[in-house]
């Protein structure tokens, strides 16, 4: 992400207006920013209006939580036609969600399944992809293939599994449609770390998706939700590209009226920006769930920002933060700490503790 911002050129919500297409080219290409105004290097972030602080360190020193990482039930096979929908955090009625990754994600239970040790999926064989590149055929299945370039995504119901495409200074899928209903699962997006860009290029942007098993890495950003996005049981890891500039995030937010960010592991080793960023910079964000994912890296793990627009109604729950002392990059989580928050309305932060101790993480 670049230190400046052209995003004042368009204050209004992406996805309600003909003038947001303009700017979701501009996001597609690295143009255009969330990282104005965040705190600067090595500072605090200035207080929340309730006046809470962010915490990098072990917060209120409660004793250890008890509970695991979620169990999953068995992943689908690769060669399945079929796959659930991701389940809401909680299950509803008391019962725990339920994911379909052991453990954390990782490189042999998310991508296109290659037979690697620990991989109850069915290897695939990728054979090359000679279709559009603009899909405009609703329901269209893309599966088992190696596609080489940037997937335009201009109809509902189409899914793309058991796949791996690359791309170099481009995004890798563009949706631009709230209700879209795009699926990508079982997939590996490589940017190749060939982004160019000052601001960071998202592979995956920017609204109407649900990732499951998804391992995605090698751009400055990594993920963009702008508008409606789910996003479970993946693995998004190492953004980064050409150049020194860029302010990476593996996860970023500048309006959206839904976000599900579930079980994924989160991994930025730059000391700036996040594993996720929810500013409200472009529109308002409303309606988020974070649970059960792991954090490692940035400069702090987690954003929750007003800008100029609020950002309101979160739950922040039962998430890991990683630090030096237990395998992670940094000794406080992100260099700075593990979470920034300025906004006017805070989240619900609840049982969320590092990974190594057990123990809680105050806000």
């Amino acid at each position: 992400m670049s230190t400046h911002d052209n995003a004042s050129t368009n204050r209004r919500p992406l996805r309600r207006t003909s003038v947001g297409f303009v700017a979701a080219a501009l996001f597609a290409t690295g143009a255009l920013s969330a990282c104005k105004d965040l705190p600067a290097t090595g500072s605090a972030p200035r207080p929340s209006a309730s006046g809470a602080q962010p915490s990098g360190s072990a917060g209120t020193g409660t004793a250890p939580s008890t509970s695991a990482s979620p169990v999953a039930s068995p992943s689908k096979s690769a060669g399945s036609s079929t796959s659930a929908k991701p389940p809401a955090p909680g299950g509803g009625g008391g019962v725990p969600a339920t994911y379909t990754v052991a453990g954390y994600p990782a490189a042999h239970n998310t991508g296109y399944p290659q037979g690697l040790p620990g991989d109850t999926r069915k290897k695939v064989t990728l054979t090359p992809y000679t279709g559009p590149m603009t899909i405009t055929v609703a329901g269209t299945v893309i599966d088992g293939k190696d596609i080489n370039g940037h997937i335009e995504i201009k109809a509902k119901n189409v899914t793309i599994r058991n796949s791996r495409i690359r791309v170099a200074n481009v995004q890798a899928v563009t949706s631009t449609d709230d209700n879209a209903n795009l699926r990508i699962e079982d997939t590996e997006i490589d940017g190749q770390l060939k982004d160019a860009s000052t601001g960071g290029i998202a592979l995956i942007g920017r609204t109407g998706y649900t990732l499951l098993r998804v391992n995605a890495h090698g751009s400055g950003d990594i993920l963009r939700i702008d508008g409606r996005g789910t996003v479970q049981d993946s693995w998004l890891h190492d953004p980064g590209g050409t150049g020194s500039a860029q302010h990476n995030d593996v996860i970023q937010s500048t309006n959206a009226i839904y976000i599900r960010i579930l079980h994924n592991r989160l991994e930025n080793q730059h000391t700036q920006t996040s594993c996720i960023l929810l500013k409200a910079d472009i529109g308002s964000i409303n309606d988020v769930v974070v649970d059960s994912n792991l954090m490692n890296g940035g400069g702090y793990s987690f954003y929750w920002y007003d800008a100029n627009y609020k950002i309101t109604n979160g739950k922040i729950t039962n998430n890991k933060f990683m630090r030096q002392s237990g395998g992670g990059f940094w000794p406080k989580g992100g260099y700075y700490g593990t979470q920034a928050f300025q906004a006017s309305q805070l989240p619900q932060w609840s049982n969320n503790t590092w990974n190594d101790s057990g123990q809680q993480i105050g806000m």
